[in-house]
């Protein structure tokens, strides 16, 4: 039996109690209880650690207080048993009347009009309005994240939306055009705008007790909205009530500006009857436009076929076929602008290199149509989507590489010049987007594709192998994860990679890019690569103040043995190792940060270890000229004694003389 979870010590988790029926794609749903405020039944939803949960939406969803939707009560990232590793844990209240349809294909009794509008659309919509004031979308608007609310099964509320990034799990019928032709991963944020739409094709759902669609493919999918419209598409040639077609067309209107606002649908719920506009069907070129061996009639369908089949789409852009297509055949002035403006002229195109002809499809999806996700290379993605999209498949070459193209094809400008209103967060992308092509193309830690994830997701968490399994998310988490990992004594390699690095300096302003470069040596596997990371980590210990990591600093010390036994000083060492056992007891790598960086000291050991040097190669030629002196000794001695009796000789001779000398004056 597995130990309850606490989230913040308000709710207990119990891992041996699964309710599978309340599964979301990806998190699981296990009972939970309060262990003070009165709630009724918990569902906790334990999320999957390599799907980014939507954190920034947390605090504004948590506020909300509401019965048409799932209440949130709590959320926390705590240890969680089965998994054996750290897991983010979100809190809801039960619906007491369990799921509406366990998937899209599954077929219900239809309920009436006027249920669906009391039981289900009122109450719906009243909640949207709230998250739209809240700046909050829900984007998880679908058939199977519909719940009874009683167990009388008399109210319909909406689901959770917090567990995965907005529309990741919306089938492709369920999103509007312009979101059903993203990846699911890369769809981008939205708005009050999808939801409304969604909202529609779960009313359709309702009211005819079954997907009329289920049996089609996105692309399909996306290929009779395009034709057909959206309410034409979806209803799939089923009988709607009068009253029922006016809402439907309303919300399922494929042009965003036409699409009913929250206000018009309340109006339509306190009985004033509106007219909506007609589906607006693109217009039909003269003749069609032959793409990988089919014909497309429309601009909107020629867009989506060419980011489709992108491999062949080049000689079609490049064809003069393709310009009298446009200028003949659409006869649409301001797409011709559109091509004009972004792709450029015709014969611009035909002496553009053959590299180029990738970016050249991409510039002409875009011109063709506008509100579409951008297409390049078989990805398409809105570009607040594709952090999501990198988030949750990091691990695959080919989408990091698609990752690459995007960043480095420079559209995303391109695509905001065409655009008739750019939302102000947009801009703010844009102006990040701008400086990713230099962070993405340099090689060395702390840049590239690892810092493309972190700048493109503010709270996904550190996706190094060291403490991927503790669920960092803050830098302030960084050093006692790192101390947490040094204390289980398993320290094989470096408490430093390219994870690491990146995470640092993309989540704290204390730490720049002069930090990370010197990790860039070409000295990685030396000590020079160590006392980066040792520089690096004290910086992020000293400015998050989160404490002493004395395992984290013992860590180091032995990374860093062979700097001190590079001393040459015996003394010199000895003090050293002193003063690095002191500071490694405080836990602040600072200190030994101060020691091993200490470049004076180096620099004295080194000026005495070359004098010393230098004084035994001196000492070393007077050992070696006595040496061969004394190989001679026979000849030294002869010439020697030589030298005595000379000198004796002499000094005797002087003696006589001045003795004679001396007698003689007497």
């Amino acid at each position: 039996m597995a130990e309850r979870v606490v989230i913040k010590e308000r709710v207990e988790v119990d891992p041996d109690r699964p309710l599978p029926q309340f599964d979301m794609p990806n998190a699981k749903a296990y009972a939970a209880m309060a262990r003070r405020e009165e709630h009724g039944d918990l569902i906790a939803y334990v999320c999957e650690a390599r799907v980014p949960y939507r954190h920034s939406d947390v605090e504004a969803i948590r506020g909300l207080s509401t019965g048409a939707m799932m209440r949130f009560v709590e959320w926390g990232v705590a240890a969680w048993a089965p998994a054996r590793r750290r897991l983010p844990i979100l809190i809801y209240e039960r619906p007491q009347g369990g799921r509406v349809a366990q998937a899209t294909t599954d077929v219900l009794e239809p309920m009436s009009d006027e249920r669906i509008v009391r039981g289900f659309i009122t109450p719906a919509i009243a909640v949207l309005r709230d998250l739209s004031t809240r700046g909050v979308p829900h984007r998880a608007v679908r058939p199977d994240n519909l719940y009874f609310s009683d167990p009388a099964k008399k109210l319909v509320i909406l689901g959770e939306c917090l567990t995965a990034p907005p529309g990741l799990h919306n089938p492709a019928f369920s999103e509007t055009l312009e979101q059903a032709m993203a990846e699911p991963s890369a769809r981008g944020r939205g708005g009050i705008a999808e939801d409304l739409y969604s909202l529609g094709v779960c009313v359709i759902f309702l009211l005819l007790g079954r997907n009329p669609v289920h049996e089609l493919g996105a692309t399909e999918m996306i290929e009779r909205k395009i034709s057909l419209g959206s309410y034409a598409a979806l209803t799939g040639g089923a009988r709607i009530q009068m009253n029922m077609m006016e809402l439907l067309r309303g919300l399922l209107s494929d042009d965003a500006r036409e699409r009913w606002s929250v206000r018009e649908v309340e109006l339509w719920i306190g009985g004033r009857r509106l007219t909506p506009k007609q589906a607006k069907l693109p217009a039909k070129a003269a003749r069609p436009m032959t793409i990988a061996g089919r014909d497309y009639e429309n601009v909107r369908s020629v867009a989506e076929a060419l980011g489709r089949n992108w491999l062949t789409s080049g000689e079609v852009v490049r064809g003069h076929d393709f310009d009298n297509w446009l200028r003949r055949s659409l006869s649409d002035e301001k797409v011709v602008e559109n091509v004009g403006k972004v792709v450029g002229s015709q014969a611009a195109i035909q002496n553009a290199s053959e590299a180029e002809t990738p970016r050249l499809v991409t510039r002409a999806c875009m011109a063709l149509d506008p509100g579409a996700p951008i297409r390049h290379k078989g990805f398409a993605a809105h570009i607040d989507g594709v952090g999501a999209a990198l988030a949750l498949d990091f691990e695959r070459e080919d989408v990091r590489q698609k990752v690459a193209d995007f960043i480095n094809g420079r559209f995303v400008g391109l695509w905001m010049s065409l655009q008739a209103r750019t939302r102000s967060d947009l801009s703010e992308l844009y102006s990040l987007y701008d400086k990713l092509p230099l962070i993405l193309n340099q090689t060395g830690p702390g840049f590239g594709m690892e810092r493309v994830l972190y700048e493109l997701n503010d709270h996904i968490h550190c996706r190094s192998p060291l403490i991927e399994h503790l669920y960092v998310t803050r830098v302030e988490e960084l050093v006692p994860a790192l101390e947490r990992v040094a204390a289980s004594k398993d320290r094989t390699g470096r408490p430093m990679d390219r994870h690491i690095a990146a995470f640092a300096v993309a989540r704290s302003p204390d730490v720049d890019e002069r930090f990370v470069r010197p990790l860039s040596g070409a000295d990685n596997s030396g000590t020079d690569h160590i006392l980066a990371a040792l520089t690096l980590l004290a910086r992020v210990q000293a400015m998050t103040k989160n404490g002493p990591a004395p395992n984290l600093a013992a860590w180091f010390v032995d990374l860093m043995k062979s700097a001190i036994n590079g001393f040459h000083n015996l003394k010199q060492r000895k003090a050293i190792e002193q003063s690095i056992s002191r500071a490694a007891e405080t836990g602040l790598l600072i200190e030994l940060q101060n020691i091993y960086g200490d470049t004076k000291s180096v620099q004295r050991d080194q000026q005495g270890y070359a004098r010393a040097q230098q004084e035994h190669q001196h000492c070393g030629a007077q050992i070696q000229q006595l040496s061969i002196e004394l190989q001679n000794r026979d000849h030294m001695a002869t010439e020697l004694g030589e030298q005595v009796a000379a000198v004796t000789s002499g000094v005797v001779g002087s003696v006589g003389s001045t003795a004679v000398i001396i007698l003689f004056m007497l």
